[in-house]
């Protein structure tokens, strides 16, 4: 059985600035899965309040392809967001940034 810190290695976003683009992958030491049985299905960015959640973005990822998300600064307003990465088979995983 995979222990939750080696599930959490492979299914945490991590999330940080780029060259002028926020670039969200799906791993931290060991990549995701992106296997037809075992993938990181969808990856949601949401503005965050005190009263609400607001989906911002939305991508649905495949197989065979990297758990990597890139997105233009210029696409966001400073503002906190909530990054949820979807398992098929581990459920929501989160992270969150502050721009």
């Amino acid at each position: 059985m995979i222990s939750l810190a080696e599930q959490w290695k492979k299914h945490q976003p991590l999330v940080k600035i780029e060259n002028d683009k926020l670039v969200i992958t799906i791993w931290r030491d060991i990549p995701h899965p992106m296997e037809e049985a075992h993938l990181i299905d969808s990856v949601d960015i949401l503005q965050v309040s005190k009263a609400w959640l607001l989906r911002v973005k939305h991508f649905d990822l495949q197989a065979n392809t990297e758990p990597k998300i890139e997105i233009d600064l210029s696409e966001l307003r400073e503002w906190t967001y909530k990054i949820q990465a979807r398992c098929n088979l581990h459920g929501t995983w989160e992270d969150e940034i502050t721009l």
